[in-house]
């Protein structure tokens, strides 16, 4: 039954995150350089504070949707469903009291002070706060979606249409319907429509809760075991997602942030296969693991090794091919970012190959050792952002910071298949992995070595789509995916018939 469905979420997840991009792209193309002129210290600060809500508001969830993952078989089994959504929910109530809302609301000068904000950006204090609390509000109800297997309602949600407010809300502000002064507590607003839409979707699938939580003592220390234990080593990994921003915000200026911004807006692209399968991969998991099933567990964490460095890969490889081309097209102040848009889009396809193993590790028993290796990564790109970014070290600027990224995300990546190895006997990446690599590196930078005169609109699409058919041409010739392969072969099949 998995099976069957898999291929349909993973679809219409892929449709919505590419649909979310391109109103993103729009946006942050074409909408919010308009809209905020030259004010781009403003728009940098909407970007640092949704880089601390996006920051905070997993670490506040507490590990919840992993945990609701992991132990929804047994509480399923048990008929404590209800009590296990009470227990996960109570973690992070508390901790956003405690942690952000009270310090917001009783210190917020000193809170200004930690988080850098300077002048009238001192007001965005309690904005980021209430963020925070949104986003992991958000996070909780997606989570309970997963175990569903309702993903593409929660992508939806926090892709196509979040991306779509914010486009409307640009578009109010550059008409003028929308003073600047509003448009952060707007953007706050957003975030909270999103929270009411994931909400409504929950409840249509059946969601409860007992907030009494579990009365099953070992269960419960279980349960608060692995969530505090998740959200130490997953905590990291958001850590590192958002720290370039906020190291660019903090060593250079808040002006250079929207150039960041762009360049990563654009390399995400080739996130959008790994963003598509990565909440149907834990439930499904987390499954074969519950029901002891090592076959299918393999299979999964292989197939997904496979598809995301591919599908990632060629991704990157047309955005590659096609910077020339894209330097053109962009504004006067984000030319000259091609670099930067590689080594963010490397650091993307790198943590897409490396989703089954992580995901792995977190659902298995062994999910504790994760922790260190996070950390690890985290204690490496600090300094070597604080190294590579600023004038007093390697002045790198935003290069500098997409590099620290990677350095730390490739070492992290290598100690974790470490650990696989040492746990399971099992190496992931294989001959095939460098043979992908191989042809992508080579048809991405061939093309990008050719530049011809023709308007840079039309031939972006030439090269993509030259990318595009050299690289499936190899992959199929070469059979590099068979399952793909496979699957296309019998849907062919069918329509013959």
């Amino acid at each position: 039954m998995a099976r069957h469905r898999v291929p349909a979420q993973a679809f219409r997840n892929f449709l919505s995150i590419l649909l979310g991009f391109v109103l993103g792209g729009v946006n942050n193309l074409m909408v919010l350089p308009w809209a905020f002129g030259d004010n781009l210290s403003s728009w940098g600060l909407i970007r640092v504070a949704a880089a601390w809500g996006t920051l905070l508001g997993p670490i506040l969830a507490f590990g919840a949707p992993a945990a609701m993952n992991r132990f929804k078989g047994s509480a399923d089994e048990q008929g404590r469903f209800g009590e296990l959504m009470g227990t996960l929910a109570w973690p992070p109530i508390v901790l956003f009291l405690a942690f952000i809302a009270l310090p917001a609301l009783a210190f917020p000068s000193g809170v200004a002070d930690l988080l850098g904000l300077v002048g009238k950006d001192r007001e965005a204090v309690r904005p980021i706060a209430l963020l925070a609390g949104l986003q992991a509000a958000q996070v909780y109800f997606a989570g309970f979606l997963s175990t569903r297997l309702k993903t593409a309602l929660a992508t939806f949600a926090r892709e196509t249409f979040f991306k779509f407010g914010y486009l409307a809300l640009a578009l109010a502000l550059g008409m003028g319907w929308l003073g600047e002064p509003a448009f952060l507590p707007a953007f706050v607003a957003l975030y909270g429509l999103v929270l009411l839409l994931l909400f409504a979707q929950s409840a249509a699938n059946r969601f409860h809760i007992r907030w009494r939580g579990l009365g099953d003592l070992q269960l419960l220390r279980e349960v608060r075991t692995y969530g505090a234990t998740m959200i130490l080593g997953a905590s990291a990994m958001v850590i590192l997602g958002q720290v370039d921003i906020i190291m660019v915000g903090r060593l250079l200026s808040l002006d250079q942030v929207p150039a960041f911004t762009i360049a990563a807006f654009i390399a995400t692209v080739a996130q959008i296969p790994n963003r598509a399968f990565q909440r149907l991969l834990q439930p499904l998991l987390a499954q074969s693991l519950h029901q002891q099933n090592d076959t299918e567990t393999w299979r999964l964490v292989r197939l997904t090794h496979t598809s995301m460095l591919l599908a990632g890969g060629w991704i990157l490889a047309c955005l590659w091919a096609s910077t020339p081309e894209m330097d053109r097209l962009l504004p006067e102040e984000f030319q000259g970012l091609q670099w930067v848009i590689l080594t963010i889009g490397a650091v993307k396809v790198l943590q897409g190959s490396a989703l089954g193993s992580r995901v792995l590790l977190g659902q298995s028993d062994h999910y504790r050792k994760t922790i260190g290796l996070n950390w690890a990564m985290v204690g490496l790109a600090i300094p070597l952002n604080l190294w590579m970014i600023p004038e007093s070290g390697l002045g790198l600027g935003l290069l500098g910071a997409a590099l620290a990224t990677l350095s730390a995300v490739t070492l992290s990546i290598l100690a974790r298949q470490w650990v696989v190895r040492s746990v399971w006997s099992q190496w992931i990446p294989n001959g095939r992995s460098l043979l992908i690599l191989a042809i992508l590196v080579m048809v991405g930078h061939a093309l990008h070595l050719w530049e011809p005169a023709q308007s840079a609109g039309l031939m972006l699409m030439v090269k993509s789509a030259i990318a595009t058919g050299l690289i499936a041409a190899i992959t199929w010739t070469l059979n590099l995916a068979p399952e793909g392969k496979a699957l296309m072969t019998q849907q062919l099949k069918a329509l013959r018939d």
